[in-house]
């Protein structure tokens, strides 16, 4: 029954007509970097195009960390002494006006045992380390390589896009209003060439200057949408709706978007009083340290949050023909996951261990099973390694992929919606 019926979804254009529309549409709205005002025109635009379904749509908007640079350089004082191109990561500390000047020091990938390795040569100095692929078993995320860096009392932090070519990247620095932290900044592979070359001499030094600004009122939107079935219970489908200024946040995350908004359509009519409900929520604030998800379960009374059953995270879900579920280290999740990608004819791959990469790691600490779908695990030479990037632009997007992870989506909701309370919160099970 199930594959008939997601067979059928399929060829509905009601459901599949609007998909890459959708993500276009989103991705016209800009990169959606939350404080410009293009995320919450988007995220209006969505609960928008939910509104002939049945349901209830809301938008509640929580506090966040805002801030906003409005200076950044990044100079290389020895060797020809040019300016180098450097992208601040959002919430750094500022430096002085005048700036700082600082020997560097280069830590290559900036794993702990580079860390480990130069002990105390960093206290005092600038650091440099390297992004890593941010879909890989091994990855070590920029915030841990941060915290390192200010942890053994660096003076600023430099991160280098990896790639021959590539150009600056976005994100964020994890440092939360009036926490202690350091001047910080992406910088290209250029730049990072340069700064290595002068470090290999044991001659580099920088002046960096970053002077930032907080957004004292900031706030983030959340959008849901509630299709109300017979039983207390919800089962929440989530895609962020914020990016970065680099480019139009194609694949990060237009893609969970779009399909989030077809799968809504499709699933709706499955809701009935024999099910839980099914919320369909979009995220701002998500690059900003996952705040906006963060605020939004916070601010829910416990008998609310303790209906959320589960969340199916959709968040890069195109950029590679493989997908692969994130289950937070919930392992009950992994049977329902093989079972929809089998009702589905999709094939998808699991990774148990707590990733928190995107917004299904907040509903995961709230011990609510959630998990991340994502394209691209453990495939660094995807197109996927263009997120955070001016290459996340809607080109690399190809609709089977969309349809592919839309597949998917049914399936897994499809199951969720067929699940009674007692099967749900054996999903809790670790």
């Amino acid at each position: 029954m199930a594959e008939q019926l997601i067979e059928s979804w399929m060829r509905d254009g009601k459901v599949v007509d609007g998909l890459m529309p959708d993500f276009h549409a989103i991705c016209a709205f800009g990169g959606r970097r939350s404080g410009s005002g293009q995320d919450s025109r988007a995220l209006d635009w969505a609960l928008g195009r939910l509104a002939a379904l049945p349901g209830q749509g809301s938008r509640v908007d929580v506090p966040y960390d805002g801030w906003h640079c409005r200076r950044a350089e990044l100079t290389l004082l020895s060797g020809n002494g040019r300016r180098l191109a450097c992208n601040p990561l959002l919430r750094s500390m500022s430096t002085p006006a005048e700036g700082l000047e600082l020997e560097l020091v280069d830590l290559g990938q900036g794993r702990e045992e580079d860390f480990m390795r130069a002990g105390d040569q960093i206290r005092g100095r600038a650091v440099l380390v390297r992004h890593e692929y941010p879909f890989a078993a091994t990855h070590m995320h920029r915030r841990r390589k941060y915290d390192r860096a200010v942890a053994q009392g660096a003076a600023a932090f430099l991160i280098a896009n990896p790639w021959e070519g590539g150009g600056l990247m976005s994100g964020s620095s994890g440092r939360g209003r009036g926490q202690p932290g350091i001047p910080a900044a992406y910088v290209d592979y250029a730049a990072a060439a340069a700064l290595r070359q002068e470090a290999a001499k044991g001659t580099a030094r920088i002046r960096f200057a970053v002077l930032g600004e907080e957004d004292e009122n900031a706030q983030a939107g959340v959008g849901i949408f509630q299709i109300p079935g017979g039983r207390p219970g919800q089962v929440f489908i989530t895609a962020h709706m914020d990016g970065h200024d680099l480019a139009q946040s194609a694949l990060d995350n237009a893609t969970g978007v779009a399909v989030a908004l077809a799968a809504a359509r499709a699933l709706a009519p499955q809701v009935s009083d024999q099910t839980a409900s099914l919320c369909i929520a979009f995220f701002c604030a998500e690059e900003w340290a996952l705040s906006g998800s963060a605020r939004y379960l916070e601010q829910l009374p416990d008998n609310a949050r303790a209906n959320i059953k589960l969340d199916i995270n959709l968040d890069t879900v195109a950029g590679d023909d493989s997908l692969t579920a994130l289950l937070s280290d919930f392992p009950a999740l992994e049977g329902y996951v093989r079972q929809a990608g089998q009702a589905s004819k999709v094939a998808v791959d699991t990774w148990l261990p707590f990733m928190p990469n995107s917004d299904h790691a907040n509903f995961a600490r709230h011990g609510i099973p959630a998990f991340r779908l994502v394209a691209g695990f453990n495939r660094p030479d995807s197109r996927v390694r263009n997120i955070l990037s001016a290459g996340d632009v809607p080109g690399i997007i190809q609709e089977r992929e969309m349809l592919q992870a839309l597949r998917l989506t049914l399936g897994l909701g499809w199951i969720a919606l067929r699940m009674s309370d007692e099967q749900l919160d054996a999903l809790k099970a670790r």
